[in-house]
């Protein structure tokens, strides 16, 4: 089968692109497998992708259609100018150019693919939908959501809200099949959109060689340094925990807009022997095993591919109430829920957390961890591949 991939990433930076870049490699295995990059060309060496085995084509914006699609981003989130009918019209002819849309039109035509993907987004992924009136009759076209239903319902304003409600109805009922990361948002977008949702897990990659003795007395979080990340939620909890505890540390890889505040913040509460800040982490597979609760504090999140890689290294987790740590780490008995946006309670689950058998946490994760493998994962999209063509 001739697949293609569409994405707007920047490769070998966060999670979306390691996620599709392990997809792909693993699909090009028996597939013949493209990558038309919007953004940029992957620079050499990026882990995952098989230059052997993958197409790789290129269409970056130009100055001009750069600008273009900022104000119009700018404009859907700030005013009502594209939230009606009308409004998400001019937003679709605002976005993209005609020149943009007809070199992927003729691309995909030319190549003639079985099934095109849109990798990296939901919003995004209208520039495909746009296209699809002048697509071969037999092509068939997906879309991969990466972040959650709240996200573009609740969580990124009232303006895009409404615009999003409108190019549903408008645009993005062209897709054959929309992927997205769980039970919860495959239910919200066929029960309220009538939209074809399906539920594929994210692929878990790690296989590590041991796992967490439970015995360090330290919490790892894992991710970017950022609001929407929950960091600054990990540190204010575990500032008011160590009141009443002497032994616990917390550690923390990654960076952010949030690094700087971090910094400050421990400098200037004298916390620097109990929050440690490495820096990004290339490795968390040898990392995980050497600490014994994840953080998983986000406010908003689409998978959150590091609760089941940690799940998978032997970590109970504690984690925010929000869909998908329900679905993830709550069904599976994998740790402990809290109150999302809440530092207090993050913090009286810690104190819950620390007091009680942490190896009954981990043996539900590690229980669970075959469900998210790259093999399970795969045979899930060549059956909707399978699906969607017949």
């Amino acid at each position: 089968m001739k697949i293609c991939f569409v994405a707007w990433s920047d490769f070998g930076i966060g999670g979306v692109p390691r996620v599709l870049t392990c997809l792909m490699d693993a699909l090009s295995r028996k597939h013949d497998v493209s990558l038309y990059s919007l953004k940029n060309l992957p620079p050499s060496g990026i882990q995952g992708i098989n230059r052997e085995q993958i197409h790789i084509y290129c269409r970056e914006m130009n100055l001009y259609e750069k600008i273009r699609r900022s104000a119009a981003d700018v404009l859907v989130c700030k005013t009502p100018l594209f939230s009606s009918a009308l409004g998400c019209r001019l937003y679709a002819a605002a976005r993209y150019t005609s020149g943009f849309k007809k070199a992927l039109t003729n691309h995909l035509n030319k190549h003639q693919y079985d099934v095109v993907i849109f990798g990296s987004g939901f919003e995004d992924s209208l520039l495909l939908a746009l296209t699809k009136n002048k697509l071969l009759p037999s092509m068939r076209i997906l879309t991969w959501s990466h972040a959650s239903y709240d996200n573009y319902f609740t969580n990124m304003g009232s303006f895009f809200s409404r615009y999003m409600k409108e190019a549903i109805k408008a645009y993005y009922h062209r897709f054959d099949e929309i992927i997205v990361l769980s039970d919860g948002d495959e239910k919200e977008f066929r029960e309220k959109h009538h939209l074809p949702a399906r539920r594929i897990y994210n692929p878990n990659t790690m296989n590590p060689s041991r796992k967490s003795s439970l015995t360090s007395k330290t919490f790892v979080y894992v991710g970017a340094l950022s609001h929407q990340k929950g960091t600054d939620l990990a540190v204010r909890a575990f500032h008011k925990f160590i009141e009443t505890d002497q032994e616990w540390n917390l550690h923390i890889y990654g960076e952010g807009p949030l690094k700087g505040w971090i910094e400050e913040y421990v400098s200037s509460n004298g916390l620097h022997h109990r929050i440690i800040l490495h820096g990004p982490c290339g490795n968390m597979e040898e990392e995980f095993p050497r600490h014994s609760i994840l953080l998983f504090p986000s406010r908003c999140e689409g998978f959150g591919l590091v609760q089941v890689e940690a799940m998978c290294c032997g970590l109970p987790i504690l984690a925010a109430d929000i869909p998908i740590c329900r679905e993830i780490v709550g069904k599976h008995h994998a740790g402990i829920l809290f109150e999302s946006d809440n530092p207090e309670d993050l913090c009286r689950s810690m104190r819950e957390m620390t007091a009680s058998d942490l190896s009954s946490y981990a043996a539900n994760g590690l229980a669970a961890a075959p469900l998210f493998n790259l093999e399970q994962t795969v045979s899930e999209w060549e059956n909707m591949f399978n699906a969607v063509k017949s």
